[in-house]
């Protein structure tokens, strides 16, 4: 089990298109800082896509909140602070950091 924390901006980058490729079922991910842009628009889609394969979503709530970005936009995503992001960490054997 690998947690995925995305960084980058689905709209900067292709982290969020390379981890897509590398995630699988069991693993979760958590948006980050500009990683929680991908909340809005066509990369919710890629969002789904995770979620229908078996990936766990997360997005942290300060990240969201500071970026005026909705968490609802994505059924099944969990807003979590940074002591849950404590408890991904150790609950997932490795974790893989997004730029």
């Amino acid at each position: 089990m690998t947690l995925h924390i995305l960084f980058e901006s689905p709209f900067a980058g292709r982290a969020l298109e390379e981890c897509r490729r590398v995630a699988s079922a069991g693993d979760a991910l958590l948006l980050a800082g500009d990683g929680v842009y991908a909340l809005a628009g066509t990369a919710a889609d890629a969002l789904q896509a995770l979620r229908a394969d078996g990936v766990a979503l997360f997005a942290l709530a300060e990240d969201c909140a500071a970026r005026g970005v909705e968490s609802a936009a994505v059924p099944g995503l969990g807003t979590i602070d940074y002591g849950g992001f404590i408890e991904l960490t150790l609950a997932h054997e490795r974790s893989v950091s997004w730029f």
